[in-house]
């Protein structure tokens, strides 16, 4: 095992931590390659790139504070709401994860723009979505399954018998909601708005097509490298990005350290909370009701876009868009390098934690923590990181699909990596101590008892790479080479230039694809189910 995690060492080191380094090390390197500050003093002493920092933080702010309240309404209502509700909607917040996050940034265009179908209805002449509105709409709606998510999963492990013997104490339903419940939930609502904060600020696709006169900082990395042709000066940006993504993961481990928030123990528990009170149920609901219809409106005027000439201007009906020889090309490729990145992330993610879970080799945490690097940068840093490191020899990969395969691979190697080590860890070293003393060697009991039992680590592990990869925009857009356009990203250049309808047609056909993945995976695990069960 020892070889193989060298081997993993040094992959990681080249793909992950060396153009990393690159992009932080070359904002301050003179093109005599001499160290210098000048790059960031022509940064800073731009107004627009000074604003650009400014609001990227605003944005983050304002994000992470609407989607906490909001993720917690959708997690309250999904764990003590009514039940006939729960499940639509979880389905509906969790609506996003199928599409790429930038939807809402099209649709809110065909709603609220210029020409948009809201604005001409309500004559409102002087007010479009462009702007600090419309950003910040579209990032709450594409960010809310995340936020819902790791929310709902604390409400679900908390001790009902604690909110009860606050109620037995005399406490009334908001006292307890502020002094027992949020309390406890404190570990998720952090992690929820530390990731939607780093989201938020990381997010390259949707301040780029709402925000309009506003400058943000992973749109202003793109034009400066992409327009500008100045690596050096792009890669401030890119380490500006860096500092406060690093940074809330610093503030997470040392404001939870020491603290204990356990509620589940030795003695069971309440299966079921008690019913929310008529006020703070409808409020709740409310709130969720008004989010829930937003997100169904920009799906719904997702595929009207899709069948119209130009919806809200022309809005005849017609099938051209999915015509487009380009958009199917494109959406080809996704399916081609979404695929190929799911097995590649799954085998290697799930084969490394086998080796750090089993081995307990020396550099163990190194390992991990390159490899949770990739995942915690943001795609734009990671795309122009890819860009300096293999854009000349020794290793030559900017004119292929191989180099979008590694890039997101790498960026999405944690997951299946920490869903590996999470299984592995439940799963006694004894099975495979009995498979040896019966003269089974290592791989074949790998395969036939570790394989069998991590199968849905394995399944869960392809389907978060696969649908990362195919609504990935931020690092891909950086690294396509003619005639190897990705799904995501031509429908991005084309909201950018205003063919809507091919956008939203070209949306329509990757929602379809990934459902019929989704179904097809549905299927093979219920066959895995009962071949498992016959077994």
């Amino acid at each position: 095992m020892g070889s193989l995690a060298a081997v993993a060492f040094a992959l990681l080191v080249v793909f992950v931590a060396a153009p990393i380094v690159l992009v932080l090390a070359k904002g301050f390197l003179a093109a005599d390659g001499t160290l210098t500050l000048a790059h960031y003093r022509r940064f800073l002493d731009s107004p627009r790139h000074l604003a650009s920092i400014r609001n990227s933080l605003l944005l983050g702010l304002a994000t992470t504070l609407l989607l906490t309240i909001i993720g917690f309404a959708f997690a309250f209502a999904l764990t003590r709401g009514p039940r006939r509700l729960r499940t639509p909607l979880r389905g509906i917040a969790l609506l996003p994860l199928i599409a790429p996050h930038y939807i809402f940034g099209i649709s809110l265009i065909i709603l609220g723009g210029r020409q948009g179908i809201v604005t001409q209805a309500l004559g409102l002449e002087s007010w479009t979505v462009y702007g600090w509105s419309g950003v910040i709409l579209s990032q709450v709606l594409s960010f809310l399954p995340i936020a819902v998510i790791m929310i709902e999963n604390v409400l679900r492990g908390l001790d009902s018998h604690l909110e009860d013997a606050a109620r037995d104490l005399g406490a009334r339903e908001i006292e307890v909601l502020r002094r027992v419940t949020l309390p406890l939930c404190a570990p998720g609502l952090l992690k929820a708005a530390l990731l939607v904060f780093s989201l938020s600020i990381a997010d390259f696709a949707n301040p780029a097509l709402l925000g309009a006169n506003l400058s943000f900082l992973a749109p202003n990395a793109y034009q400066i490298i992409m327009g500008e042709m100045n690596m050096a000066l792009g890669s401030v940006p890119c380490a500006l990005l860096v500092l406060p993504c690093a940074a809330v993961f610093l503030i997470h481990h040392s404001w939870l350290k020491d603290k204990s928030f356990t509620t589940v123990g030795g003695r069971p528990v309440g299966t079921e909370p008690r019913p929310i009170p008529p006020l703070l149920n409808a409020l709740i609901l409310a709130l969720c009701g008004v989010v829930a219809a937003l997100i169904v409106a920009n799906f719904a005027v997702t595929a009207f876009g899709a069948v119209t000439v130009l919806a809200g201007v022309d809005n005849s009906l017609t099938l051209r868009h999915f015509l487009n020889r380009e958009g199917v090309a494109a959406l080809l490729t996704s399916l081609k390098v979404s695929l190929l990145v799911g097995l590649i992330s799954t085998v290697a993610g799930n084969g490394l934690a086998y080796v750090l879970v089993r081995g307990r080799m020396i550099g163990r945490g190194t390992i991990e923590f390159l490899a949770l690097a990739g995942f915690a940068l943001p795609g734009t840093v990671l795309g122009i990181g890819y860009l300096m490191a293999f854009n000349a020899p020794p290793l030559p990969l900017t004119n292929g699909l191989a180099i979008l395969v590694l890039v997101t691979v790498f960026h999405v190697l944690a997951v299946p990596l920490e869903l590996g080590c999470s299984r592995l860890v439940q799963i006694a070293p004894d099975l495979e101590e009995a498979a040896a003393d019966l003269g089974a060697g290592a791989w074949v009991a790998y395969r036939r008892i570790i394989l069998p039992l991590m199968a849905a680590s394995f399944l869960n592990g392809f389907v978060y790479a696969f649908l990362y990869s195919m609504v990935s925009v931020s690092a891909p857009i950086l690294l396509i080479s003619p005639g190897r356009i990705l799904a995501s990203v031509y429908i991005f250049q084309m909201a950018d230039l205003g063919l809507l309808g091919t956008a939203c047609a070209v949306t329509v056909a990757m929602i379809g694809c990934v459902l019929l993945g989704f179904g097809a995976l549905h299927v093979l695990d219920g066959a895995r189910r009962r071949l498992w069960r016959g077994a």
